[in-house]
């Protein structure tokens, strides 16, 4: 972990079970047959956003890292309720040496959480400058539409995604890392302008990704063509 601190060392404290704010709800969900989130609290910013830390509990006992680092702002309007996930972690290490891979399904279930504190009008925001996030930093950088890289993807599936800022130039190295920033619809009119804005993105990407490198087609071709259905089906 960047922060240097683990359980118990002061400013972090574990949720209190039963809490009704954010991120405490969070706490005992469920994410995979046996696995479910344990919520450590920390420090709140001068802004008002609030530390969390997410461990797995497992059938093995918990990992030694957190699999989720990030930071929660809950506001009076749409856009100041917010969730931005700065680090995951897609490998889970224990004590006896034993390790395994996050698995795709346990992710979206996590990042499922991490929506339900997002309402119409907010936003959930995930670095891809970690190791585990090249696929979409490849594609990114080579143009592919946010929704057809397999981060963009994911944030789409937990219902973030129906509009894309790619925070790829930190201004003033205060932003931190690369981030890709998903937005939740103010409601189904917004959502419609937005989906079908992607859509035609995404038509546009396809007639021209015969002339990417084959990494970044084999990646996102299958993406965009699976997200193209589902907006067809929903708004064309």
């Amino acid at each position: 972990m960047t922060t240097g601190f683990a359980p118990g060392e002061g400013i972090w404290t574990r949720a209190p079970q039963g809490a009704a704010e954010w991120p405490a709800r969070w706490d005992g969900a469920v994410v995979g047959d046996g696995i479910s989130l344990e919520i450590w609290l920390g420090p709140r910013t001068t802004a008002g956003a609030r530390y969390f830390r997410c461990y797995l509990t497992t059938e093995l006992g918990r990992p030694l890292d957190p699999v989720a680092t990030g930071l929660i702002h809950v506001g009076p309007f749409p856009a100041t309720n917010w969730v931005d996930v700065v680090e995951f972690n897609n490998i889970a290490r224990f004590e006896d040496g034993r390790s395994f891979g996050i698995p795709p399904g346990i992710e979206k279930n996590i990042f499922q959480r991490f929506a339900e504190a997002v309402p119409p009008g907010g936003h959930l925001m995930v670095e891809y400058d970690s190791p585990n996030r090249a696929v979409t930093a490849h594609a990114l950088a080579a143009k592919a539409p946010p929704l057809a890289t397999p981060l963009g993807y994911l944030i789409w599936l937990v219902g973030c995604g129906d509009a894309f800022h790619n925070w790829y130039t930190p201004e003033g190295g205060r932003e931190g890392a690369r981030k890709l920033q998903g937005f939740r619809a103010l409601d189904e009119a917004h959502a419609r302008q937005r989906g079908m804005e992607m859509l035609a993105e995404l038509q546009r990407f396809m007639d021209g990704a015969a002339d990417l490198e084959w990494d970044v087609q084999a990646q996102t071709r299958p993406l965009a063509e699976a997200a193209i259905e589902e907006l067809s089906a929903r708004f064309a």
